[in-house]
C-alpha cells in the first residue's frame, strides 16, 4: 500500500477508539461513484438546516468503511504513510486489504454523520462491548466533485 497524490477509490483516514484494550489507528473508505453521489445528496439534505446552530448532524447508516490497526507488515505506520495528514488517497487492492489487521471488536454498525458545515465523519460501535470507533472529519466537498 502506498500514498497517492492523485485521487484513488481508497481513502485512508485517521481513526480512533475509546477502548481500553483494543486498538484502531486508521480506516479505509471505499470512494465508489455511488458513495460520492450519496454524499452529494446528503450535503443537499442538510443544506436547508445549515443556519440551525442547534443541529449537530444528520446520521446515515453507511458500510463503505473498515477500521484497521497498525500492527502488521502491510502497513506498519499509517501516520508515516499519510505524511502527518488527516487523510490521504492510497493505492491498494483486495489482496492488501485482506492482509490488514482489524480491531478485535466486531463492529455492529457504521454511521456516517454529515455536519452542517459540510464535513462528515464515521462512527461505529463494537457489537458486544459498546466501545466506539470514529474517524477524523472529512471535507465532503473535496470528494463529491
Amino acid at each position: 500500500m502506498k500514498r497517492s497524490d492523485i485521487p484513488t477509490p481508497y481513502l485512508m483516514i485517521k481513526a480512533n477508539t475509546n477502548s481500553e484494550w483494543d486498538c484502531c489507528d486508521f480506516a479505509i473508505i471505499f470512494l465508489s461513484e455511488d458513495w460520492k453521489k450519496e454524499q452529494q445528496k446528503r450535503l443537499e439534505n442538510i443544506k436547508p438546516f445549515s443556519n440551525d446552530y442547534m443541529l449537530i448532524s444528520m446520521m446515515y447508516f453507511d458500510q463503505s468503511i473498515t477500521f484497521f490497526k497498525d500492527d502488521n507488515e502491510v502497513c506498519p505506520d499509517s501516520a508515516e504513510l499519510m505524511d502527518e495528514k488527516i487523510w490521504s488517497f492510497v493505492e491498494l487492492n483486495e489482496e492488501i486489504l485482506e492482509k490488514l489487521s482489524v480491531p478485535e471488536n466486531r463492529i455492529a454498525y457504521h454511521v456516517f454523520h454529515v455536519l452542517t458545515n459540510g464535513f462528515g465523519y464515521y462512527q461505529a460501535v463494537g457489537k458486544h462491548t459498546g466501545e466506539e470507533f470514529w474517524t477524523a472529519k472529512l471535507p465532503l466537498d473535496e470528494f463529491v466533485k
